[in-house]
């Protein structure tokens, strides 16, 4: 299964979103638990001990080098590419609610915001590196460094928090996330993507 914003089960929960009048943060966590609870948790237990894959394409502002007295550091885009793969392990989708931090240091208290996690157990997670191949502008992408540290765990909360988020900014229009469970999605996804060796690679894993 390959879930985008554009998955027809994602499209509703879009329209309520974009249809309300208020969109508060509590109809946000709502379409978030309805996301995970229709879409995510059926299709990730659809398909334990097989192959998930998490794309996030992104824009962001860099320096481009150039300065001026007038305007400061120049900034151009740039896109962004993160890419993981990883083996599922079971079914159960670990919950990790949105919650409030607090740093103290000296007279000073810090308070920020952690969003929240929906974690999907795996046995190993990896990164892929976008390539271009030689003399042509066609991507594919590669093994990157390995992930160390992750407790075997893999966070698909992004979806959600980018479709049903308050505030918007300038670049969300260049915004790709997908999530794609499923041996035969993986390998169609990375196919698509002239990747076939890299899919070889990760079904012997």
């Amino acid at each position: 299964m390959i879930i985008t914003g554009n998955s027809p089960e994602v499209v509703v929960l879009s329209r309520v979103w974009n249809s309300a009048e208020g969109r508060t943060e509590k109809l946000g966590e709502e379409l978030r638990q309805r996301l995970l609870n229709e879409v995510l948790a059926p299709a990730v237990g659809d398909n334990v001990g097989e192959l998930i894959l998490k794309y996030h394409e992104f824009l962001m502002r860099v320096p481009n080098g150039n300065h001026s007295f007038a305007h400061g550091s120049e900034m151009e885009t740039k896109t962004v590419y993160w890419v993981s793969a990883a083996r599922i392990a079971h079914s159960k989708i670990e919950e990790i609610p949105w919650r409030r931090n607090h740093l103290e240091s000296g007279k000073w208290k810090i308070s920020f915001p952690t969003q929240s996690k929906l974690l999907v157990p795996v046995h190993w997670e990896t990164h892929l590196e976008p390539r271009y191949r030689r003399n042509a502008r066609q991507s594919y992408f590669r093994f990157g460094m390995p992930v160390e540290g992750n407790e075997g765990k893999i966070d698909v909360s992004l979806l959600g928090h980018h479709l049903f988020r308050q505030k918007r900014g300038d670049l969300d229009f260049a915004t790709k996330i997908e999530i794609v469970i499923g041996n035969e999605s993986v390998g169609i996804w990375l196919r698509e993507r002239k990747s076939a060796q890299t899919f070889n690679m990760l079904m012997r894993r």
